[in-house]
């Protein structure tokens, strides 16, 4: 799951921040521990019960983190459980329940020695880029990393979750990140009030700091206006990686996926499989991508036209065409209060959050 902070959730009318790095942690986490110390847990109270007595320091617990900061972070990831929304509070932890029974029956199918937490490092004998979030070490020396999601029956969420400047990185096209510069510039950055007093084209992606400035300033006080901009940098933005990705070659296109779309795969030292949790139960879901990019012969980047965050790539193999969901979006809401480094929409240029959340 991926690390970020930045949603708001309405609780009795009172808007609080939610940590989604505490609410992956929690789904993360908790089953591992469970695992390694052999524990059956049946409901979030006895979780809870469970979680609040972990000795941290037992030879069990120890085997889940790769080292000792990454212990003092499920430290952390505990402490701060009752700063979480209850509602969600609940829903994380039935997640953990859930992916808890679903490694209790993979463990009576093949037994397990340890599943360790891929916090931020990866254990050792786990390549640095895999796409787990738990790893789960077998006692007959055989390795297989795990995907997590967690959501609704009919959710679709992301399995690539990186961002808009990273993925023309990923491609190889860092080159043509001027040309959405100013694109972004001429269509929606100019276009903020006074800031042409302080940037220019040529420099406004180096006064980032005065720049946010003076759109959270026409955020407040013109809202609907200031929308009106977002929607703009939104469509640029799609326009410019639709543009990018169709420029690749297919070699390159299929590369691109292999590398960075989180495809299970059992054609590695280290599997990788997806695991989502809908309350309390936790299956493996299918990944129609991974059995088909090896097949495709062409693909098309272009917009959902009936989204202001959605666009699509279509690929196509022998007697097939198939619909990749894809969305660019803001990560983060806008406030007077945060620092411009920290607000979302334009505060965020070419970091845009871009998602792939399954085939259509």
């Amino acid at each position: 799951m991926a690390y970020k902070s930045g949603n708001t959730t309405q609780s009795t009318g009172v808007t609080k921040r939610v940590d989604t790095t505490q609410n992956a942690s929690v789904t993360e986490l908790f089953p591992a521990l469970v695992i390694n110390t052999n524990y059956r847990c049946s409901s979030v109270e006895n979780l809870r019960k469970f979680i609040d007595s972990i000795n941290f320091t037992s030879p069990q617990v120890k085997k889940t983190f790769v080292n000792t900061s990454n212990a003092e972070a499920a430290i952390r990831v505990v402490e701060n459980l009752d700063t979480m929304p209850a509602s969600i509070y609940r829903d994380k932890m039935l997640n953990a329940i859930g992916i808890s029974q679903y490694l209790k029956v993979l463990d009576k199918s093949n037994p397990i020695k340890k599943v360790v937490w891929g916090y931020r490092e990866k254990p050792a004998g786990i390549p640095d880029n895999h796409a787990g979030d738990i790893f789960v070490f077998f006692k007959s020396n055989k390795k297989l990393g795990i995907s997590l999601k967690a959501g609704t029956t009919k959710s679709k969420e992301p399995l690539l979750n990186t961002y808009v400047a990273t993925t023309y990185k990923k491609l190889g096209k860092e080159s043509e990140l001027k040309k959405l510069e100013g694109e972004l510039w001429t269509k929606v950055y100019s276009k903020v009030p006074g800031v042409k007093d302080v940037a220019s084209k040529a420099n406004y992606m180096t006064k980032k700091s005065e720049v946010t400035s003076l759109y959270v300033v026409y955020y407040v006080h013109h809202q609907e206006k200031a929308d009106k901009l977002y929607n703009e940098m939104l469509l640029v933005s799609r326009q410019q990686i639709c543009k990018v990705i169709n420029s690749l070659s297919l070699k390159e296109f299929k590369s691109w996926v292999n590398d960075n779309f989180n495809l299970q795969t059992n054609q590695v030292d280290v599997p990788l499989i997806l695991v989502k949790a809908v309350g309390k139960n936790a299956e493996q879901k299918n990944d129609d991508l991974a059995s088909r990019i090896a097949s495709v012969t062409k693909f098309n980047a272009y917009l959902n036209p009936n989204s202001v965050q959605g666009w699509f790539i279509d690929i196509m193999a022998p007697n097939s065409k198939k619909r990749l969901i894809m969305t660019i979006r803001s990560d983060a809401g806008v406030r007077e209060e945060k620092k411009p480094g920290q607000q979302g929409r334009l505060g965020k240029y070419t970091m845009l959050k871009l998602q792939y959340s399954g085939i259509e």
